[in-house]
């Protein structure tokens, strides 16, 4: 019962969101963030859930990659929301707020990354195969070289 009372109260006097971080999370309602608020809403909600309701969608490799990819853009500008509203801040004597702008050295760092995840991708489809080999070696087994026309053509054929 004591444990429920100082539970309670530690509600009460702590609140649960500072006036600064409910602040913050205004942020993205104003001029600067709001229209990438809505296209995060938009790349990372509205269109790609819409769209994998439609069976056609969900079943096509090229709209199922176009979603993917609108995901990826939604959940980048996420972060991007969640991180630099924070870091605009006033400008030294003055009332105005100056946006962030990032420094060479941080757009390194991004492109470092993306290098980083595709290098990743490649390494790992280099040690374990997309195509297993034994699927290969087996069509390889089948294989005959048909003359169509004037062309020899390479088919599996299986009696």
């Amino acid at each position: 019962m004591a444990l429920l009372i100082i539970f309670r109260m530690g509600f009460c006097i702590y609140p649960l969101e500072d006036p600064e971080i409910a602040l913050r999370n205004m942020q993205v309602f104003q001029t600067p963030w709001n229209y990438l608020f809505i296209l995060f809403l938009i790349t990372a909600y509205i269109i790609p859930v819409g769209a994998w309701c439609i069976k056609n969608v969900r079943r096509s490799a090229k709209w199922m990659f176009f979603t993917t990819i609108l995901v990826n853009v939604g959940m980048w500008l996420e972060r991007f929301l969640i991180i630099i509203p924070g870091l605009s801040r006033r400008t030294e004597l003055s009332f105005n707020w100056g946006a962030y702008s990032p420094s060479l050295v941080e757009m390194g760092l991004v492109a470092f990354t993306f290098a980083f995840v595709i290098c990743g991708i490649l390494v790992f489809a280099r040690i374990f195969p997309l195509i297993p080999p034994f699927d290969v070696k087996e069509g390889m087994r089948f294989r005959h070289i048909i003359k169509v026309g004037k062309r020899n053509i390479s088919a599996v054929v299986r009696e």
